[in-house]
């Protein structure tokens, strides 16, 4: 479930779904809807009805049978069983497709929910964004080799070893984090003409022979065996070698507690190990069987397959959804109830926005705050006032994200420069002060910049897009 501060109930899971229900369409039931890409994970159960999966609303479900990937969001958008369309929340920034030097990377939006989300192109559900970006400044450049040095003394004194030669990577240097191509050094094969005597190894020990007593006893004392050969390597007779030192046999008393007959293991019955893992919707509960029917003893083979499993439980209990608050909406007219027009004057008015707690479901919690908003204000919309240019925007998104030739641009705008009104009101002598803001949008005159008058405008190409794919 998703959100802080949701009650749980602590209910035991009465028994586990079967894999069909009877009379109900059946789906693939997910713990999990990614958003962002409009995918399920984390297969819950299969044969479930769409209305249990979607008693939790932070699941999702797939309808058995249908292709794969097409899934379908729990999550409610009001009362209302069908979840209006709308946008998800952005997914993050591709990398860069230039690894040095200026590339651009994208993004992209999902629309989710029936019907189809204003601001796509040509109603597709997939819409990108599409920017400029620059990993590194620089792009690595090769260098080159100096000359080899003279070949080293060769490895070894007799039979065939190896000589080395090195170079430098500085005929020029590498520029950037570049590299000269190939290797440093290089090796050969040296014969000083002369064979090296080959001297005796042992080879590894072989396995203890059985036990010359049975599992019951034995009158006599038991004992076991292993040996090994000089044969790793065996040693050389032109020239001589050394033979192996020590004994090629070993023997081992093996008569203190002599083990009795092995005995396998045997599973016992399933049974569940507690309650169902979730306090509404659908959960997952554990089984668990012992190794006891009978135990493994005296070294006998544990039991095979799994100790435990996991199987879909019910609750029969929704899950709460906590509201949400829509977004504001935009401020009403900066008035004065008591005069009939405040615009271009220094009389302070005041502005009123709302919002709307919406999809609260099951007891879940209240939008936190406030539905309405006020605030004083100085109307200066339509106001002529005298202006100054600002500085430069920063460079916006890329444009088109998918389409060919994307460009960049910034501006430079004519800004009204505002009269000095006082920044703090009161309705009532010696209470307090309370903040006013300027509202509406005033006509500002500047001086000439690059032959415009109220906005000046810059663009620029976005350099090796990637393509985009849905």
């Amino acid at each position: 479930m998703r959100g802080p501060g949701l009650v749980f109930l602590l209910l035991a899971c009465g028994s586990s779904l079967p894999y069909h229900v009877a009379g109900q369409e059946s789906v693939l039931c997910f713990s999990q809807f990614d958003e962002v890409m409009g995918q399920c994970k984390d297969l819950l159960g299969a044969g479930v009805s769409q209305e249990d999966c979607c008693l939790n609303p932070n699941y999702g479900f797939q309808p058995q049978g249908v292709q794969k990937g097409s899934c379908q969001s729990c999550r409610p958008d009001s009362l209302s069983p069908i979840r209006p369309a709308s946008w998800g929340p952005w997914s993050a920034w591709s990398p860069c497709s230039r690894s040095c030097g200026e590339g651009s990377q994208l993004r992209r939006q999902r629309c989710l929910g029936q019907g189809q989300c204003s601001g796509g192109e040509g109603g597709k559900p997939v819409r990108w964004e599409l920017q400029a970006c620059e990993d590194r400044g620089c792009c690595p450049e090769a260098g080159g080799w100096s000359e080899w040095s003279p070949w080293g003394a060769c490895s070894v004194t007799c039979a065939k070893g190896h000589r080395t030669r090195q170079r430098r990577c500085d005929n020029p240097a590498p520029q950037c984090g570049g590299s000269c191509p190939g290797a440093a050094s290089e090796s050969q094969t040296c014969d000083p003409q002369q064979i090296c005597p080959t001297h005796g190894g042992w080879g590894a020990w072989g396995p203890w022979a059985i036990c010359s007593a049975s599992c019951q006893g034995s009158p006599s004392a038991p004992t076991q065996r292993r040996s090994r050969s000089c044969s790793a390597p065996r040693p050389s007779e032109h020239p001589p070698g050394k033979p192996c030192p020590g004994n090629a046999y070993e023997q081992r008393s093996c008569s203190s507690g002599l083990p009795p007959c092995p005995v396998a293991g045997g599973w016992g019955s399933w049974a569940p190990t507690g309650p169902c893992s979730v306090t509404c919707g659908l959960g997952q509960n554990r089984e668990y069987r012992p190794c006891d029917r009978p135990a493994p003893q005296h070294g006998g083979a544990a039991c095979q397959g799994e100790g435990t499993r996991s199987a879909v439980c019910h609750t029969k209990k929704p899950c709460p959804v906590n509201g949400w608050w829509t977004e504001w909406s935009s401020w009403n007219d900066c008035a004065r109830p008591q005069l009939q027009k405040i615009n271009c004057q220094e009389v302070a008015g005041q502005q009123q926005r709302t919002r709307t707690c919406k999809g609260r479901l099951h007891e879940g919690h209240r939008c936190p705050g406030l539905h309405s908003d006020f605030r004083h204000c100085y109307n200066i919309n339509y106001c002529k006032m005298n202006g100054q240019w600002a500085d430069w925007t920063s460079w916006s998104l890329c444009s088109p994200p998918c389409g060919p030739n994307p460009t960049r641009s910034r501006q430079r705008l004519c800004t009204a420069i505002l009269p000095p009104y006082p920044p703090t009101y009161s309705q009532v002598e010696g209470l307090a002060k309370k903040n006013v803001t300027f509202w509406g949008r005033a006509n500002p005159t500047c001086s000439e910049l690059n032959g415009q008058k109220l906005k000046v405008e810059e663009k620029r190409p976005c350099l090796h897009p990637p393509p985009c794919q849905d």
